[in-house]
């Protein structure tokens, strides 16, 4: 293979859910809808295969991801929370020929799950624990309609946490509170729910504060990309 055309090497795999398995793979090639991009400097990405591949649901997860993260663009450079907590999206992939594939593509985050969400206190009593930027997180999304709360505990042990990779998870002072070195993953169709009027409303509502902090192109294509994905839902 010649670089020019991109490189792509798998690693390993990365984990899998009830949705889709994800592999570990170092990328300078990025296919996508509107065709492919390759780049000069590797990245490591997560390739999220779908069990069930759903035609067109590789396209649609990438387009979540999208919305979700241009929104925390404009969270976090407006201060709401302090830290980048969504991985960038980086491309799809869906056939629908005969040998149906639906995958999505994105920054690989680095560190663990499966951190605890309690911890005893002195009198032997369970507390939650505080992540950091984690309430305002789920605040901000949930006034835009979507709910990034759905899916982060074990489904065996609600005490154990899932889909939020933490990249230092010490804990701070006496074990209540944990530092904001993480990342939300998973964006599938049961990992992520969105309300896209109360979505819409929302983009209506701040049009002139999103449009200062991420650009009226951008503010146009999250407006492009919530009619078409609510279109979907309503055939």
């Amino acid at each position: 293979m010649r670089v020019e055309d991109g490189v792509i090497e798998v690693i390993c795999e990365g984990g899998y859910g009830s949705e889709a398995r994800v592999m570990v793979e170092l990328r300078t090639k990025f296919p996508g809808i509107g065709g492919t991009v390759i780049t000069n400097e590797g990245v490591a990405t997560a390739l999220r295969e779908e069990f069930n591949p759903a035609p067109k649901s590789g396209h649609r997860t990438f387009l979540k991801h999208v919305i979700i993260k241009k929104l925390e663009d404009y969270f976090y450079r407006s201060r709401v929370y302090m830290f980048s907590h969504i991985p960038r999206p980086l491309g799809s992939i869906s056939a629908v020929d005969e040998n149906p594939y639906e995958a999505c593509l994105y920054e690989w985050a680095f560190g663990t799950e499966g951190f605890s969400w309690e911890y005893v206190n002195q009198e032997g009593n369970h507390e939650l624990i505080k992540l950091q930027d984690w309430d305002s997180f789920k605040t901000s999304f949930s006034n835009a309609g979507i709910d990034m709360g759905v899916d982060c505990t074990d489904p065996d042990d609600g005490r154990i946490s899932q889909n939020i990779i933490h990249q230092y998870p010490a804990y701070i002072e006496d074990g209540r509170e944990m530092n904001p070195l993480w990342k939300r993953i998973d964006f599938g169709s049961r990992s992520i729910n969105i309300d896209f009027d109360k979505l819409k409303g929302f983009l209506q509502d701040n049009r002139e504060d999103l449009i200062n902090a991420i650009r009226n192109e951008r503010y146009e294509m999250l407006l492009l990309i919530v009619d078409y994905l609510n279109k979907g839902i309503k055939k």
